[in-house]
C-alpha cells in the first residue's frame, strides 16, 4: 500500500476528513513503515499537498483540516439553514464556533492552567475537534475548555492533554527545553481543570489527537 492509499484509509476510517494529528497517529495502520524517517511528518504532509496540488484524492478544507477530494463540506456547517457555497465554509465554521466560544465563556471566565481572565484573549478549545464532531457535539460546552492561547494551541495540535484525574500529558514529540519555558513538568496536577462531563471528549482526544 502507498502513502496515498493509506491516507485514503486514515480519511475513510474518520467520516472522510481528519486532522493533521489523526493522520499521523493512525497512518501506520496502513503504512507501518511511516515513521521509519526522522523527516516522517515532512514525508506524509509533502505526498498530501501534492495530491492536492495535482487535484487529485485530497482538497483542503481549513487549516490543518483535510478530506477526500468528494467530501461533502456542507457537513461542517451547524444547521440546513447555514449551508453555503464550498468557498465560504470557513466562514459558516467562524459562525458557529463564536456561538460556541460565548456559551463557554459564559460558564468559565478563566483559564484553569495560567489563570488569565482577560475574555478578549481567551480560547474556546473544542476537546473533540469540530470537523470530527456532530452539531450537537460542536455546541455542547462539555466538549471544551477555556484556555490562554498558547495552551489551546498546545491542545489543539495534540501536543497535550490530560487524564480524567486532572494531570498533563505531555507529547514525546514537544521539546523538553519549551516545556520548562513554559514553566510546566510531566504529570502536573491542574485542580481547577473542569473534567467532570468531560470523560468522553477527553477519552476521544486522547485516543485521537494527541500525538502519542
Amino acid at each position: 500500500m502507498t502513502k496515498v492509499e493509506a491516507i485514503i484509509k486514515v480519511l475513510l476510517d474518520n467520516g472522510g476528513i481528519a486532522t493533521w494529528e489523526i493522520i499521523y497517529n493512525e497512518i501506520e495502520n496502513y503504512y507501518p513503515k511511516a515513521k521509519s524517517s526522522s523527516e516522517w511528518q515532512a514525508g506524509i504532509r509533502g505526498v498530501l499537498y501534492r495530491e492536492i496540488k495535482n487535484h487529485r484524492n485530497f482538497k483542503r478544507i481549513d487549516e490543518g483540516m483535510y478530506t477526500l477530494v468528494d467530501y461533502d463540506e456542507n457537513k461542517l456547517v451547524l444547521f440546513p439553514k447555514d449551508l453555503v457555497t464550498s468557498k465560504n465554509i470557513v466562514m459558516a465554521i467562524r459562525v458557529g464556533q463564536s456561538k460556541f466560544r460565548r456559551k463557554l465563556l459564559h460558564v468559565f471566565r478563566k483559564c484553569p492552567i495560567t489563570g488569565i481572565n482577560d475574555k478578549r484573549i481567551l480560547m474556546a478549545s473544542h476537546i473533540k475537534p469540530w470537523a470530527m464532531a456532530t452539531n450537537p457535539e460542536r455546541l455542547d460546552i462539555y466538549n471544551g475548555f477555556v484556555f490562554s492561547p498558547t495552551f489551546d494551541r498546545l491542545f489543539d495540535r495534540g501536543l497535550i492533554t490530560f487524564t480524567n484525574d486532572k494531570i498533563l500529558v505531555v507529547s514525546p514529540s514537544f521539546s523538553k527545553k519549551n516545556l520548562v519555558r513554559l514553566n510546566l513538568r510531566p504529570n502536573q496536577y491542574f485542580p481547577e481543570l473542569p473534567i467532570r462531563g468531560r470523560e468522553i471528549y477527553l477519552e476521544y482526544h486522547r485516543s485521537k489527537i494527541f500525538l502519542q
